[in-house]
């Protein structure tokens, strides 16, 4: 489900060479947003895991309290939910799985989803 490619979305600060990169379930995510909410969850990424340390934990950011196959920490953003995996020394941030938290249930790609 998170097969991961070169994705064509790469997010990237000048001075400390950070960037994130999507994974294909992770553009398609993007994808079947509407314009204002992809635009809040790019905002939201570029903000946390590119211009600030990925592997900082705070209340948005945090590792994944159980081990996962799809990602190895989450970021918060209102009601939705980032996945990402942190490489090359907090360099490269791996965004895997986009989902939206309604109540209690986690949707990826429409699908509820049991991390």
């Amino acid at each position: 489900m998170s097969r991961w490619r070169r994705s064509p979305i790469v997010l990237r600060l000048g001075v400390v060479k950070r960037s994130a990169e999507f994974a294909d379930s992770a553009l398609r995510a993007l994808a079947q947003m509407g314009k204002v909410h992809r635009r809040f969850v790019l905002d939201g990424i570029k903000l946390h895991l590119v211009e600030n340390d990925p592997l900082e934990t705070n209340r948005n950011k945090s590792p994944l309290k159980r081990p996962s196959e799809h990602a190895e920490r989450e970021l918060r953003l209102d009601n939705w939910r980032v996945f990402y995996t942190v490489m090359d020394g907090g360099l490269l941030a791996l965004v895997n799985l986009i989902g939206e938290k309604r109540g209690g249930a986690l949707f990826i790609e429409g699908e509820e989803l049991e991390l």
